[in-house]
């Protein structure tokens, strides 16, 4: 029998694929940025899922910084690719 950590993983894996194929495909820069973002929110998913399976909090502080870094990765290169220009 699969456990519901196991089910869980591996959708979110399923659901990185297609991240993987628009950051590589993605015809415009803003594809493989949105991409790359929604691949990060996945992977900060299954860190919670982890770090609930194993009943620790250390995961729970890697997820939060890896989220932030990414809301202000993504921000600055939206902002790059409005005005050309970062400061």
């Amino acid at each position: 029998m699969i456990s519901m950590f196991t089910l869980a993983i591996i959708i979110m894996v399923l659901a990185i694929i297609p991240c993987i194929y628009r950051i590589i495909k993605g015809p415009t820069i803003p594809d493989r940025v949105i991409a790359l973002d929604a691949m990060t929110t996945v992977i900060v998913v299954m860190l919670g899922v982890y770090s609930f399976d194993q009943g620790s909090v250390f995961f729970m502080d890697v997820a939060l910084v890896l989220s932030i870094i990414a809301f202000v990765g993504t921000v600055t290169i939206a902002k790059y690719l409005d005005e050309g220009v970062v400061l």
